[in-house]
């Protein structure tokens, strides 16, 4: 059912009032195959392989015809004139050429990358989004239960209406933090879309694959358990493109060098005339070689300018293995706060919110509190869950700089 989805989903099968139910993996491949942006750097390959066709054509031979007008010449001249490439420069330009096309390769890698970090990003978002907008139904819930059991002790005598009123306000208030629940998974979904390529109203459900939400014991299980800082490090400079990237213009600027080393060889061609004269009659056939004397420019300023970009392309990998490096230090100490801050949220302040709203509601329908403390109560558990959810959020998205820093998937959503 979930392939038969995803296939009605690329062909536009999948009907507007239809959700389309998708799993972080099943995301990832619709993203692979619409992202717009990714598509765009898979051009630019083509582009690429374009200027190594160019860089493959040899120097085009001429052909002149020499007619005489006046009575001073008589002769006719038939000139052909054939380049030659010397020094190594045709293979110097191929080689340029096609550091251009690996370049344009590991430039859609980094696309890629971007696109899929951005997928699961815009997939944790719509389901932290949804969650919101039930936990504030829970909370209109909630504060529908102290209405009722204020309406009942008024009736029974027991308070006076304005406690009715009271919690009736408390409820709109809450009520009112609805709208931009709803508003925020609207953007989740519209921004979701966008990044798979498709119409931005599809509506779209997460499916839950027993990470999106973890339990005390998930985040002390396997799944949850990444590789040390040293390892990420290395696993980083290993598999992000864009230091791949910085190496391989590394290697193109080395080649530019040699390039321009190749044009400083003088240009040589060859020539031939075939010469007639209509006075005797008679032909004349003439061989030649003509050479590029360097008298105005040796070509050194080209030589000495494609030096200064390997040393430019040199230094610009150190800058980019540094850069990485601090990418995935920051965000390893970001995630590891994160863990431990969710970590308490969970084992500490989720159970005590749960067994005092329950003993708050209780306590409150035996008559034994008033209106003030339940909706204290009630205004404090719904803060705590808010911040619980908030700092789910804030775990998944520490995740996905890590993921980003280091180009792997670490948590849900193999590839």
């Amino acid at each position: 059912m979930k392939r038969l989805l995803l296939l009605l989903a690329l062909t536009g099968g999948v009907s507007a009032q239809e959700p389309l139910r998708l799993t972080l993996s099943q995301a990832l491949q619709l993203a692979e195959r619409g992202n717009p942006e990714l598509h765009l750097s898979e051009q630019g390959i083509d582009v690429a392989r374009g200027n190594l066709t160019i860089a493959g054509q040899r120097p085009n031979p001429t052909v002149g015809i020499n007619t005489p007008i006046g009575p001073a010449e008589r002769k006719q001249a038939l000139l052909f004139v054939i380049p030659l490439e010397t020094g190594g420069r045709r293979e110097a330009r191929l080689a340029v050429a096609e550091s251009t096309v690996t370049e344009a390769d590991l430039t859609r890698r980094q696309m890629q990358m971007t696109v899929r970090n951005g997928t699961r990003n815009a997939f944790v978002e719509l389901a932290m989004a949804r969650a919101a907008l039930e936990q504030s139904k829970r909370d209109v819930e909630f504060n529908d239960r102290v209405v009722s059991a204020a309406q009942k002790r008024f009736e029974a005598g027991e308070i006076a209406e304005a406690e009715v009123i009271r919690a009736k306000f408390e409820r709109e208030q809450i009520v009112r933090l609805q709208y931009p629940a709803e508003n925020r998974v609207e953007a989740a979904q519209v921004s979701f879309n966008r990044l798979l390529g498709q119409d931005l109203q599809t509506p779209i459900e997460t499916v839950e694959e027993g990470w999106l939400f973890p339990t005390p014991e998930d985040l002390a299980g396997p799944t949850w358990q990444l590789p040390e800082l040293a390892h990420l490090r290395e696993i980083a400079r290993q598999q992000r493109p864009d230091v791949a990237l910085s190496q391989q213009q590394s290697q193109t600027a080395v080649r530019q060098v040699q390039l321009a080393l190749a044009n400083q060889a003088p240009a040589v061609s060859l020539q031939g005339s075939l010469l007639y004269n209509p006075a005797m009659p008679a032909f004349t056939y003439l061989a030649g070689v003509m050479v590029e004397v360097p008298f105005g420019s040796d070509r050194g300023g080209e030589v000495e300018q494609a030096r200064a970009r390997e040393e430019e392309a040199a230094r610009r990998q150190q800058v980019a293995l540094a850069t990485v490096d601090q990418a995935v230090v920051l965000a390893w100490n970001k995630f590891q706060a994160a863990r431990r801050q969710f970590s308490h949220d969970l084992e500490v302040l989720k159970p005590q919110a749960e067994r005092v709203l329950y003993l708050a509601e209780r306590i409150y329908g035996i008559g034994q509190s008033d209106i003030t403390e339940v909706l204290l109560v009630g205004q404090s558990v719904q803060r705590q869950r808010q911040l619980l959810l908030a700092d789910l959020t804030q775990l998944h998205q520490a995740l996905g700089e890590l993921e980003l820093a280091v180009n792997s998937s670490l948590v849900g959503g193999k590839p």
